[in-house]
């Protein structure tokens, strides 16, 4: 043996290209490359190399009135341990790409040989438009989904995902979910434990399965109601480890019963006490994902006993709570 026997190998650097054009959201860019160079820092590793590719080479003016200087996509040799993430964009500068054909050339030759595509947001329609993704289950911002479903209907959009992975092409939906894209990829390559450590390092979720919706109840139903049911809402969450009767709900809001089921119903669209379980077990739900133990759990979203709330999840979401936990720890 000799000492290169000892000694762990280096990893390999695997390649991050953020793909841009005039217009793009600098977000869509900065939160993903951000949770890369962090793995790079944690690990004093240079387990990813970072660059933004464009059209041309020189500056590309971003939302915001920021430039970035971008290398030309011609210029990249790309092979199987690449990764093209495209960004989305502002719809003037969005609509402009879709119909840029040499751009659209380029991001297809460019897709070929990568081993992982990728887009945040709106970037999706980039990747459909060039054709690097046709009959994938996708993901993108809430408010184009009909749109992208429309113009390219080979593909199955998925409107309540915060991203979605579809063998080497992984796809988001807003901003701030180009941020769990890239910790999910981070897990793919290195594991949980860096992902988390990241995660830790820019104060953000470490956990946030790629199936949850885009929208949650609360913001939902928040968006809907008037100021009344609106603090009342707030009130609720606040006290989900509590008993929570109809009437105690009603006279906060200074109505009686019958005025309250059938203003609320109508308001949110659903009946108060169904209201109340759905926050009960999302809540749970969120709780389970993020390790705590299931009788903790149960008496936090203010069920009596364990039973009762492992019976409730089950009925709720079709699994029990420790199924739950861990899929979602896999």
């Amino acid at each position: 043996m000799t000492i290169n026997d000892y000694i762990s190998p280096m990893p390999q650097t695997r390649n991050i290209h953020f793909v841009t054009f005039p217009g793009a959201e600098l977000l869509d860019l900065a939160g993903p490359a951000a949770v890369f160079t962090a793995a790079n820092q944690l690990t004093g590793n240079a387990l990813y190399s970072v660059d933004v590719v464009a059209l041309s080479n020189g500056a590309i003016p971003h939302g915001g009135g920021l430039a970035l200087t971008a290398r030309s996509l011609a210029d990249l040799t790309l092979g199987p341990d690449d990764t093209l993430l495209v960004a989305g964009g502002y719809e003037s500068g969005l609509r402009a790409a879709l119909k840029d054909t040499r751009l659209l050339a380029a991001l297809n030759r460019a897709a070929k040989p990568c081993g992982r595509i990728g887009s945040v947001c709106s970037g999706t329609f980039l990747l459909a438009q060039a054709r690097v993704i046709t009959h994938q289950r996708v993901a993108t911002h809430w408010r184009g989904c009909n749109e992208l479903a429309e113009r390219f209907p080979d593909l199955t959009v998925d409107p309540e995902a915060l991203y979605v992975r579809d063998d080497r092409f992984w796809t988001s939906a807003g901003v701030a979910t180009g941020i769990d894209l890239a910790l999910a990829m981070l897990q793919a390559d290195h594991g949980r434990s860096l992902k988390t450590r990241v995660a830790r390092e820019l104060v953000v979720y470490a956990h946030r399965p790629g199936h949850q919706s885009q929208f949650s109840d609360v913001l939902d139903a928040q968006a809907r109601t008037d100021d009344r049911y609106r603090d009342l809402i707030d009130w609720i969450l606040q006290r989900l480890d509590q008993p929570l009767k109809i009437a105690d709900l009603a006279a906060r809001c200074g109505q009686t019963e019958r005025t309250f089921h059938r203003r609320f119903s109508a308001e949110t669209g659903m009946p108060p006490s169904r209201f109340v379980e759905s926050l009960r077990m999302k809540y749970g739900r969120d709780l389970l994902e993020a390790g705590t133990p299931v009788k903790q759990v149960a008496g936090r979203c203010g069920f009596r006993s364990e039973s009762a709330f492992r019976t409730a999840f089950r009925q709720q979401f079709g699994v029990s709570p420790g199924q739950h936990a861990r899929m979602q720890a896999g």
